[in-house]
């Protein structure tokens, strides 16, 4: 976290009037909320404009939320974070949820030097709000969110947190930093990627090689059956069929060969298979 640069004790137990910043447009300085909250929320904006002024990268904030509302504001945010989400600090908090696509969580268990990594896109943000928020109340926050403010282009951005809770009043407090990752996060991406192609490359490889024989086996018997049985035959068309999808077997494990990137499609209820045709370049 920020060094705090100033000495706390004697910043908290002053006896003067609380001040609304300039440009303040929280809720707590201003609002009917303990002495002791609206000190330690004057004292962080005070140090944060200060950390902001040294040309640090980190985007500073503190947001807050009511416990009965679940709905975050900001108490404080860096300009380069408004400015970067391209709105007012009043609209903040709406611009971002509106804004996010995926959350990754990084936890450190106490048991294990790895490092656990779980995904959650915008939809299952909103179902696991409640439950995500307690566990940084109780661990921190250690999360990269995607950001996505039109169709084409889209950030990273790190975020590093503790979080604070007033119970007489309660508020909680998030307070952390932002860093843009987006450089970092793009280069994991492409490195899955072509772990992800690699894997799909092996896995096709040995499907192809597996089916080749047994196809091979199915063609020849059915064209020396076809020979040997008159059209009029009920047989012949379904001999004649059974070579056509012989065929067609032939032209999927060619299509599985030529595969050279990793594209999905929808499959059902929300599962994602490889499509085939988009990945071995048939249908660009």
């Amino acid at each position: 976290m920020i060094q705090e640069s100033k000495d706390k004790e004697s910043y908290m137990n002053r006896n003067d009037d609380l001040l609304t910043p300039e440009e303040y447009s929280g809720r707590i300085l201003t609002g009917n909320y303990n002495t002791e909250l609206k000190k330690r929320v004057e004292y962080l904006l005070d140090i944060y404009r200060a950390f902001e002024k040294t040309g640090n990268p980190a985007m500073p904030y503190v947001s807050a939320w009511q416990e009965e509302e679940m709905k975050i504001w900001y108490e404080f945010a860096s300009g380069r974070f408004v400015s970067l989400m391209d709105c007012k600090i009043s609209e903040l908090a709406d611009v971002l949820r509106e804004s996010l696509k995926d959350r990754i969580i990084y936890r450190h268990p106490d048991t294990d030097a790895s490092i656990e990594k779980q995904v959650f896109n915008s939809s299952e943000l909103i179902a696991e709000r409640k439950k995500l928020r307690e566990e940084g109340r109780k661990e921190g926050i250690d999360a990269v969110y995607k950001i996505s403010r039109n169709k084409t282009k889209s950030i990273w951005l790190k975020d590093v947190a503790t979080i604070e809770t007033y119970k007489q009043d309660k508020i909680s407090l998030s307070l952390g930093y932002l860093t843009v990752v987006t450089k970092e996060m793009k280069a994991e991406e492409e490195r899955l990627e072509r772990e992800r192609l690699q894997v799909l490359l092996e896995m096709a490889g040995a499907v192809c090689h597996e089916l080749n024989q047994p196809m091979q086996a199915l063609s020849g018997y059915s064209e020396n059956l076809v020979l040997n049985v008159k059209k009029d035959d009920p047989l012949f068309s379904k001999l004649k069929k059974i070579m056509e999808l012989t065929l067609a077997m032939g032209d999927i494990t060619g299509k599985l060969m030529k595969i050279t990137r990793y594209e999905t499609k929808d499959y059902v209820q929300g599962i994602k298979i490889i499509d085939i045709d988009k990945s071995s370049g048939q249908n660009t």
